[in-house]
């Protein structure tokens, strides 16, 4: 049975810089002759689908490409410009943060709002109230109007409703980007509940993990027309021989070129998971502008190793490729030791302005220096590498899993004894003669 169907859908519409809302300033541009036409601009270019009930698709794309108007559209949100739109069965979209809430007001009275908005009772949404405030994490929050609350918990507020109340058809756009990691992977697990309860999900997302491991099937747009559709892999690994295309086109600058000490090595097809001491990451970057290529670990010397000495200090280094300009970046890792135990959060905006050279367009390496000591003999992951515009709000790009590396330490030279400690930071005695 047939969930979702779109016949030649196009939408088309008014782009011009001059044109204003604002009828003074438009009778006196027409007055003064500036005023022009607007021109336009086709968003979606006659686009056919089908999505049959309880299949599970992923929405790719370069920014821009019209992913979430297609969304909206499908949502009856936009109406297009020409084509067909038909959709069987209830829909839950969570499309744009704050969507479909009243900013003045409470949580508790959003809830109730956006239920019946879908079409649900008063009083079958007030039975839902506390579930839906333990998932978002709002118990405290109940009386505070949703403009008082962080982008995240909005988003989390939004994702609570759209889920708790197990709609036919669940739309999402970039919702498992948004909030700290506990909740993104809250968020996954229930969505992979939603995969075996059969309902239809549409899925916008910068993690092409998640969607190739969940989706049945993928729709990659560019400009507004369907480049392909099919096989989430095979479309996922299209896109990205595509991107990698692009990327060769963006231009180096002289004074960032390799430096001889790193010799760059053929990137592998396939990543496995924690590779040893150096990691080259799929370029799929473009899902922002930041690309993230390839993750290592140096000694003091800036060589390439996969074990370091417990006495000596040594570098993470970060190689990556800003696309297109960006307003302001700050890039971080997550390193944990083999117990899983997460020893530090590193982010570049403690140390580096997070605009200038930084985002500039083209490629860039940076380096993390660790002291010493600091980590004690065995073996440790970088678990989490980022690129960010501001905080951990905005992702231009997240991979997990990216490499592994060992500290060793010589042990017929030393007397250090480590006890139960998960870090030996070095302490600095002092006696004093009383």
């Amino acid at each position: 049975m047939e969930a979702i169907r779109l016949d030649n859908v196009s939408l088309i519409r008014r782009t011009q810089e001059e044109f204003s809302y604002d009828l003074k300033k438009t009778l006196l541009s027409f007055l003064e002759g500036k005023y022009r036409k607007p021109s336009r601009r086709c968003v979606l270019d006659n686009i056919s689908l089908v999505i049959e009930a309880g299949e599970k698709v992923g929405i790719i794309g370069s920014n821009g490409s019209g992913k979430s108007t297609l969304l909206k559209v499908i949502c009856n949100i936009l109406e297009p410009t020409s084509g067909k739109v038909r959709v069987r069965g209830t829909v839950a979209p969570l499309i744009e943060l704050g969507a479909g809430f009243d900013s003045d007001m409470s949580v508790v009275e959003n809830i109730v709002l956006y239920g019946v908005m879908l079409g649900f009772s008063e009083q079958e949404m007030r039975r839902r109230i506390p579930e839906i405030l333990e998932f978002s994490e709002l118990e405290d929050y109940t009386s505070v109007p949703v403009k008082a609350l962080s982008s995240g918990m909005i988003a989390r507020l939004g994702f609570a409703i759209a889920t708790d109340i197990q709609p036919d058809i669940l739309i999402l756009d970039e919702v498992l980007s948004v909030g700290d990691e506990s909740f993104r992977n809250k968020s996954k697990q229930r969505i992979e509940k939603f995969w075996q309860d059969h309902a239809t999900i549409l899925l916008v997302s910068h993690d092409l993990e998640f969607i190739q491991k969940s989706c049945q099937r993928v729709i990659w747009l560019e400009h507004g027309k369907v480049q392909q559709i099919g096989d989430s892999t095979a479309v996922i690994q299209a896109y990205l021989d595509s991107v990698k295309l692009e990327v060769k086109e963006v231009q180096v600058p002289q004074e960032l070129e390799e430096p001889e000490e790193l010799e760059e090595l053929e990137e592998p097809d396939v990543i496995v998971p924690y590779p040893i001491g150096e990691a080259f990451l799929p370029s799929s970057g473009e899902l922002g502008s930041v690309m993230i290529s390839r993750v290592f670990i140096a000694d003091q010397q800036k060589k390439l190793v996969e074990c370091v000495d417990f006495w000596r200090p040594f570098y993470v280094g970060i190689e990556y490729i800003v696309k297109y300009p960006v307003p302001q970046l700050q890039l971080g890792f997550y390193l944990d030791n083999s117990q899983d135990v997460r020893l530090m959060e590193p982010v570049t905006h403690n140390w580096l302005p997070r605009t200038g050279t930084i985002c500039e367009v083209g490629f860039h390496r940076i380096y993390a220096k660790i002291p010493a000591p600091l980590l004690l003999p065995g073996r440790y992951f970088i678990a989490g590498i980022g690129a960010y515009e501001e905080g951990f709000g905005h992702h231009y790009r997240f991979f997990e899993k990216v490499l592994e590396f060992s500290v060793q330490i010589d042990p017929d030279s030393s007397t250090e004894w480590f006890g139960a400690e998960i870090i030996h930071p070095p302490v600095e005695w002092n006696f004093e003669q009383q």
